[in-house]
């Protein structure tokens, strides 16, 4: 990242130089265009017309469409931090008996957890060129390998894009797996503090592969079809696993519903290898295993109208008998209405079952904490909530509670969570 910084400084620097010596001429006309156009923190320019814009505006370096060469370079990153307590019958527990169960990286004091902590970069090269990453920041200071220790728990993201056009793009990296459209959603755009059991239990996680994507085909179509190592590792693929496909196919029927913005998909995945894991690792990062399913596939719709916005999904996954993992089936429903400019109340219902006993696990923020038994064949929870948004989902307030039952399990109670999301 650090030569990215210091090749795209270069040419920012380079470029006003070559427009100052061709005044006069067409091609410094546009090069004098350009550097009045160009803004960015290495510039002095801030865009926006708020003191919330011209703040978060200086995570651009550097930004000019114009520029043949370099069209932007900016910083990137989240920082996530949440409280949880929670009663299961008279059993009460909160982000200290988190800690105390292993976690304790994350945590910051006894009482708050920093969920998410990311930074990286994002640049625009040729016009068609896209290069960006993010490392998972080490937050407590004390990962790495000996008495060395690092910056980052491991690469979160990085990849280079061609993009053609809206409708052909090519990637080749690192990227997060995502199955459902819940999963879909970025982190920094959630609704709820966790994403649901079902959608956690077939995540693949940060894998190493290639991948196309578009959008726009005939007006409405978009797609999506990767190809990955399935070993889940700290920086990239040692590809001494298994693959993992992923297939996304969309349609936008925004116009035929006269909706603000209404599409419809179907996703499916396949792991040749379920339940692989990677043991050439540094053992100072521990990564799960590949989920336990073979396949895995998921309906979905994501609608907005005015204030009112709901997402559902539909998961099937087909578990591996092998490694003791039957079917699982899921619905998720996140309803969301805007009472006020900023102000958003939020629901969630989730619903799942297993074709065999103890095909459910609890996640382990913040169920698995108190429970004993935290497998079952059933799962149904209800969670409200209200999210104060300062600044969009750059920088937000969230408050919920969540009643969860596992049948088959021990675990019936529910936990109250608030926190605080930036990003920029």
């Amino acid at each position: 990242m650090t030569r990215f910084a210091l090749l795209a400084t270069c040419l920012i620097a380079v470029h006003p130089a070559h427009a100052g010596s061709t005044i006069g001429s067409d091609a410094g006309a546009a090069a004098v265009t350009s550097s009045h156009s160009a803004t960015g923190l290495l510039l002095g320019k801030f865009s926006g017309k708020s003191a919330y814009d011209k703040i978060w505006s200086a995570s651009t370096l550097y930004k000019d469409e114009t520029n043949p060469v370099l069209q932007e370079f900016s910083l990137q990153g989240r920082l996530q931090i949440q409280y949880a307590d929670g009663h299961l019958g008279d059993r009460h527990f909160d982000i200290e008996d988190y800690q105390k169960g292993g976690k304790d990286e994350s945590v910051w004091g006894k009482h708050f957890e920093a969920r998410r902590a990311f930074f990286g970069f994002k640049s625009k090269w040729f016009q068609n060129w896209k290069v960006e990453g993010q490392i998972d920041v080490d937050t407590d200071g004390l990962d790495g390998p000996g008495p060395s220790h690092t910056l980052y728990k491991d690469i979160y993201d990085l990849y280079v894009t061609y993009a053609s056009s809206d409708a052909f793009n090519v990637s080749v990296g690192k990227q997060e797996i995502k199955l459902s459209r819940e999963n879909d959603i970025s982190s920094k755009e959630l609704l709820t503090f966790e994403r649901s059991l079902v959608t956690d239990m077939l995540h693949p996680g940060n894998l190493t592969g290639v991948w196309i994507s578009g959008k726009g085909i005939k007006e409405h179509w978009i797609y999506e079809l990767g190809l990955y190592s399935n070993d889940r590792v700290r920086e990239f693929s040692n590809f001494d696993g298994g693959t993992l496909m992923l297939a996304k196919i969309g349609y936008d029927y925004s116009f035929a519903s006269g909706l603000d913005s209404a599409i419809t998909s179907i996703r499916y995945m396949h792991n040749s290898e379920p339940g692989y894991k990677c043991h050439d690792v540094d053992p100072n990062y521990a990564f799960p295993t590949s989920p336990k399913f073979s396949d895995a596939i998921a309906l979905s719709n994501d609608i907005i109208q005015g204030r009112f916005g709901l997402t559902t999904d539909l998961i099937y996954g087909f578990g591996d008998s092998g490694l003791g993992q039957s079917d699982i089936l899921a619905i998720h429903i996140i309803p969301s209405y805007f009472i006020a400019d900023g102000l958003q109340l939020v629901g969630r219902i989730q619903l799942a079952s297993s074709s065999e006993p103890n095909g459910l696990s609890l996640q382990s923020r913040y169920e698995a904490v108190p429970s004993t038994d935290r497998t079952g064949d059933g799962y149904a929870s209800a969670y409200a909530g209200i999210n104060y948004y300062l600044y969009g989902h750059k920088l937000k307030i969230m408050n919920g509670i969540e009643y969860s039952h596992l049948g088959g399990g021990d675990y019936d109670g529910y936990t109250f969570l608030s926190g605080i999301r930036f990003a920029f």
